[in-house]
């Protein structure tokens, strides 16, 4: 399977399957921001606290995802297919817990988040709705990286395609573009529940069908702790990573959020712009993850070390066309989300920052998925505590809060981060430390 791998031919249907995502998600913010700019805000609030229960799901994705991949590199399919029955049982386990946690505790959780009350009750009936497709999405997300680890990542894409086009066409139905009823943030995320339903069956069909993954139903009650505990070993190091990332960033929504709501809706927007910047060059790190991770369970180490590096230039580069493009066109690009003059002039910034920030982003996500395909996950955990949580939050608070340099600030924090935790991350790859730590 590794030599039928290619960097190209695994990023690309990533990519695409990404950006489809991603434009589907600005082209709800655009929808959204038709009938209020503040409903932005509101829908932002309840997305964050729902992707923080995603990033849980996906240290099982993710620990999932490299196991399968070092043991098809190693020719042990028998390990493979008891790690995906394992990883299923377990995600479902954990989105019907997660699904009752926020379902019974919305309130609370958006009050930690100190959303102001005049966008509180809007945030409050999306996530309380957006809650029931917790269950749903654990087990997308597992399926997903099976399937794209057994070299399939193509169909991914086509059921992302049908996924986004139902998603686009409900909430024109929930929002009174189609029908002209308006039901507001409830029906966007009952139109998003719906969506994810046909996904999660799509996705079943194709990783039986197409991955030619066998289920045995007996396996998915029989719990093995040796196959658990390698899985664990990458998904909770990589799971704390990603979960600090996102945790980082409800803090700084949160100081945002104490700059009023103009700068809490250019924070929702603009982050949503960030995304689809970086998203070039997490579907090289992804791709260069799955390749990493195929060559090391076949212990072709120094392969293995020359691939991060060919997929770091590659990402880079991609990174810094995609910039230029959205930075040359960002009065278009904010006049297209039809954005008020005093939110124009607090976003404008932020596209100077991000040739910085996006930069050392890049660099970062790129060395991190490479060192985690190896099984040394731990190591990024590390510089991300230590990053995260011990620059970007106290340089974002000093700048933005207390020196008064707004939102600004808050990103500026955000920079220094990434681009310490990229240099440190490449100095861990460069050391080959990472060739002790393989999983099987």
């Amino acid at each position: 399977m590794t030599k039928k791998m290619t960097l190209f031919g695994l990023a690309l249907p990533i990519f695409l399957d990404m950006m489809l995502r991603t434009m589907t998600m600005i082209i709800n913010t655009y929808m959204v921001s038709q009938v209020s700019v503040y409903l932005v805000g509101a829908m932002a609030a309840g997305n964050q606290i729902f992707n923080l229960f995603i990033t849980i799901f996906n240290f099982l994705g993710i620990g999932c995802s490299i196991v399968v991949a070092q043991s098809l590199g190693a020719k042990n399919s028998n390990l493979a297919l008891r790690a995906i029955h394992i990883s299923i049982t377990f995600n479902a386990f954990l989105g019907l817990l997660s699904t009752a946690v926020i379902f019974l505790f919305t309130r609370t959780a958006l009050e930690i988040l100190q959303i102001p009350e005049d966008i509180m009750q809007d945030s409050y009936e999306y996530l309380h709705y957006m809650s029931l497709a917790l269950f749903i999405a654990g087990i997308g997300v597992v399926m997903a990286a099976i399937i794209r680890v057994k070299n399939h990542a193509k169909s991914i894409v086509l059921v992302s395609c049908l996924v986004n086009l139902c998603v686009i066409i409900g909430n024109a139905i929930a929002l009174g573009f189609i029908g002209g009823v308006n039901h507001g943030l409830k029906g966007v995320a009952i139109s998003s529940i719906l969506a994810q339903s046909l996904g999660l069956i799509c996705l079943s069909f194709v990783m039986i069908k197409t991955a030619k993954v066998h289920i045995h139903i007996g396996l998915f009650f029989k719990f093995t702790w040796e196959i658990f505990s390698k899985i664990l070993k990458v998904g909770l190091p990589s799971a704390g990573e990603n979960l600090l990332w996102i945790a980082q960033y409800m803090v700084a929504f949160s100081f945002v959020a104490m700059l009023g709501s103009a700068s809490l809706s250019v924070q929702a927007i603009y982050f949503q712009i960030s995304i689809f910047i970086f998203m070039a060059s997490s579907s090289i790190a992804m791709a260069t993850e799955v390749i990493i991770g195929h060559l090391v369970g076949a212990s072709k180490f120094n392969a293995a070390y020359l691939r991060a590096f060919r997929g770091l230039k590659i990402g880079i580069a991609i990174t810094w066309c995609v910039l230029a493009v959205f930075f040359l066109a960002r009065e278009q690009i904010m006049s297209a989300l039809n954005l008020s003059d005093d939110i124009k002039e607090i976003m404008r910034p932020l596209f100077w920052l991000s040739l910085v920030l996006e930069s050392g982003r890049g660099f970062n996500i790129i060395m991190v998925s490479s060192l985690r395909a190896s099984g040394d996950a731990r190591f990024p955990f590390i510089t991300g505590a230590i990053f995260m949580w011990g620059v970007s939050l106290p340089v974002g608070y000093i700048l933005g809060i207390v020196l008064g340099y707004g939102i600004v600030g808050v990103w500026a924090g955000f920079c220094c981060d990434e681009w310490l935790r990229a240099i440190c991350n490449t100095w861990r790859w460069q050391s080959k430390k990472w060739t002790t730590k393989k999983l099987v």
